[in-house]
């Protein structure tokens, strides 16, 4: 049995915060005690007190399930672990108590005695494995985040059902370790490591912080932040323990200290790989050579040294390469052999362990699933809700897998995602015979902390088996997050449902994220994707947007109080300027193209007011804050040298990437964030609208050819950033709505 059917008292123990796999959940006081603590930070300890947690049975054909009854004051949640307790709990908040928690903002206002269901609640899955967390959440959003940060956002994790999580934070010291017994001294180690912000594509083998000349990622990462890093790393891993979701560990396929490591170990097949986007990627110690085995039981020990074992690993072999490179790349080295060395040697370090793939471009390949053991596989399929590679693939050709969704690219923040897919595709290929083994759900955006209500109907999708009726659950979604069944707010929804919300699956075919704003784009007459992969063409109607402001600003005035509000509030002003800018460059490029200089100068400055107020409505709330960002990277350092090195990590990866790979990547990851628009994205197009009116006549616009150059400079930088709001969002959002008015395109 996995849970006790008997109520628990809860007092007198503490949690258990070893560092080894979790046995099955027994609902006993000691491992209900972290379950009470998570409900105390999201819910308040009052709250808190009023549940009876229990252990809970799950029915044959179930991975999972919570159920939720019990009287006013005395709610009864039961689960089959502490996931599914706290999932209960987030239930019962929803669509019981009427609210809501994010990443961007909490509404929870209950009365002293918390309200009971109607009549009992069951909810379950059959979904095992409910796994979150691209390795790139730890270049894009999390690489200078402290422990508030991390324990909020392990309690939402719970709270969304999600028990594999990746754990990457601090795993860079086992590198350390590791690699000074294979012949490197201790700086050589340091110098390899890239710093923070890249740290998850040195991961993947895409980069190392060796880099001819200093970069903004290059190494010698300091000893001591080494050191905190673990430190942080070792307590999210405890923390997850804890509330059980499993830990999911890096694995070691072979990336080593390039030339240095070669030259160190002569004799052994180490393999020169090609570049990525401008920079080296590390070299590649040949899977089926002795010493691999060697390196890797090293690794494996020193990971388990510093953070225990764990049940779950990942990494991939040859990450975002083509078929036509891998040949080279290998270099007489078999796949499906390097594939099966890599699981051994894992097998030997934590037996029974499972080895996470995942499906992206030509990853997987056959050759590797059908070399290795299955069972002991998980493929995590990225793009289900886009590309749907699993069908491609015949199911990865019966291994194990999970339906994936990326939906954000760089971290980027416009209004975007899919609802129709987890919410009416998903269910359908829960029961499809087709799926094969489909044993859990990946929600793997390359950043997190952005369009909340995506990650809200991801939480529920694994408790859900029939298909959601969205336009009734969105408009619950609203009145969850503001408090009140406002038809205005229910009217925005609506609008947001049809336009920003709507996307389907286009096979990957029609660019990544949202339609970008056009104030983060190297500064052309013609503006299509601001980053490398973005999509070309409009999303929806901008027209059909635009109403969603009027809407918003319309809801009741007690309603405009709550956080969540105020995000949204900021979020759609930013998205009508956005899309405002987008069709001022239209104009400005048919003015243009008429000769008109006078309109061409009329309709630059009415973008660039489009810039200013897009970044005074920023401003006003700190999730949209760039000097936030600067201040947690530069929280990490030790010295005013290290301060100044873990900025310019901060600054670059948001604007070029890097010198080498900005034309490839520059703006990948942009911003709309305060101080980002004015300080850096403005400058760009002033300098272009102030030269183009004296091209008119000869109809050739100025090209800059340096923008790469003054991205850089710029990201040497160290001019302050506000950390603090200015203002509030709804007189700013009001003030710019009657401007836009008064001054139509």
């Amino acid at each position: 049995m996995r849970g006790s059917l008997a109520a628990v008292a809860l007092t007198g123990l503490g949690a258990a915060a070893g560092r080894s796999p979790a046995p099955a959940f027994g609902a006993t006081a000691r491992e209900l005690e972290p379950v009470r603590a998570a409900i105390g930070r999201l819910l308040g300890e009052r709250a808190a007190a009023g549940f009876v947690l229990e252990g809970l049975e799950p029915a044959p054909g179930e991975a999972d399930a919570f159920e939720i009854g019990g009287r006013p004051g005395a709610v009864r949640v039961a689960g089959s672990s502490p996931v599914a307790l706290l999932s209960g709990v987030h239930w019962w908040l929803k669509h019981v108590a009427g609210g809501h928690l994010s990443g961007n903002g909490d509404r929870v206002v209950l009365p002293a005695e918390v309200p009971a269901p109607d009549g009992p609640i069951r909810q379950s899955t059959e979904l095992a494995e409910r796994y979150a967390y691209n390795f790139t959440v730890f270049g894009y959003t999390t690489p200078f985040w402290g422990w508030s940060e991390w324990e909020r956002e392990l309690d939402l994790l719970a709270a969304a059902g999600v028990n594999r999580a990746l754990a990457l934070t601090g795993q860079e010291v086992v590198w350390y370790e590791t690699f000074q017994d294979f012949g490197l001294s201790e700086s050589e180690v340091r110098q390899w490591i890239a710093q923070p912000a890249h740290q998850p594509w040195q991961w993947y083998g895409e980069i190392t912080g060796y880099d001819e000349g200093a970069s903004a990622h290059s190494g010698p990462v300091s000893a001591g932040l080494l050191h905190r890093r673990r430190d942080l790393g070792r307590r999210i891993a405890d923390r997850m323990r804890e509330l059980e979701i499993t830990p999911v560990f890096p694995a070691f396929v072979g990336h080593v200290p390039d030339r240095v490591f070669a030259e160190r170990n002569p004799g052994v097949h180490v393999v020169a790989q090609a570049d990525y986007a401008g920079h080296p990627r590390p070299y590649w110690l040949d899977c089926t050579e002795p010493l691999y085995a060697a390196v890797a039981d090293r690794f494996y020990r020193a990971q388990a040294e510093h953070f225990g074992t764990t049940t779950h690993y990942s990494n991939d072999l040859f990450h975002e390469v083509g078929d036509e490179e891998l040949p080279s790349l290998l270099d007489g080295a078999d796949l499906g052999a390097a594939a099966v060395a890599v699981q051994e040697a894992l097998a030997r370090a934590v037996p029974g362990a499972r080895w996470l793939v995942q499906g992206w471009q030509a990853n997987p390949r056959r050759d590797l699933l059908d070399a290795v053991d299955e069972s002991r596989v998980v493929v995590l399929d990225l793009d289900s809700d886009d590309s749907r590679k699993w069908q491609e693939t015949d199911a990865y050709w019966g291994a194990p897998w999970c339906w994936g969704t990326i939906g954000n690219f760089g971290g980027r923040l416009g209004m975007f995602g899919t609802l129709v897919e987890p919410g009416r595709t998903l269910p359908e290929v829960r029961v499809d015979p087709a799926r094969r083994r489909l044993v859990g759900t990946a929600v793997v955006p390359e950043g997190i902390r952005h369009n909340p209500v995506v990650f809200d109907l991801l939480g529920e999708t694994p408790w859900r088996r029939e298909p959601v009726d969205l336009a009734v659950w969105v408009r619950g979604y609203a009145r969850r997050r503001y408090g009140g069944d406002d038809p205005h707010a229910a009217r925005a929804w609506a609008i947001l449902l049809r336009t920003a919300y709507s996307y389907a699956s286009t096979g990957h075919t029609s660019g990544e994220g949202p339609h970008e704003t056009p104030f983060a784009a190297e500064p052309a007459l013609t503006v299509g994707s601001v980053s490398q992969w973005g999509p070309a063409q409009w999303r929806y109607d901008p027209a059909e947007f635009a109403p969603c402001l009027t809407e918003l600003l319309a809801v009741a005035p007690e309603l405009r109080v709550t956080e969540t509000y105020r995000y949204d509030l900021v979020d759609v002003t930013r998205q009508v300027l956005a899309n405002r800018g987008r069709l001022l460059l239209d104009r400005l490029r048919a003015a243009y193209e008429a000769r008109d200089r006078e309109a061409v100068v009329r309709h630059g400055a009415r973008f660039l007011r489009a810039l200013d107020l897009c970044e005074e409505v920023l401003g006003t709330h700190e999730d949209w804050l760039l000097g936030r960002w600067l201040a947690q990277a530069r929280s990490w350092a030790d010295d005013e040298e290290e301060r100044a090195s873990l900025e310019w990590n901060a600054r670059t990866i948001i604007t070029t990437w890097s010198v080498h790979a900005a034309p490839t990547l520059h703006e990948y990851a942009h911003r709309d964030w305060h101080g980002l628009l004015g300080g850096y994205y403005r400058s760009r197009w002033t300098r272009f609208l102030d030269a183009l009116p004296a091209t008119t006549a000869s109809g050739e616009p100025p090209v800059f050819d340096d923008w790469a150059e003054r991205g850089a400079a710029w990201s040497r930088g160290r001019e302050p950033h506000d950390t603090r709001p200015t203002g509030e969002p709804y007189p700013v959002a009001a003030r710019i709505a009657a401007e836009l008015a008064a001054d139509p395109i």
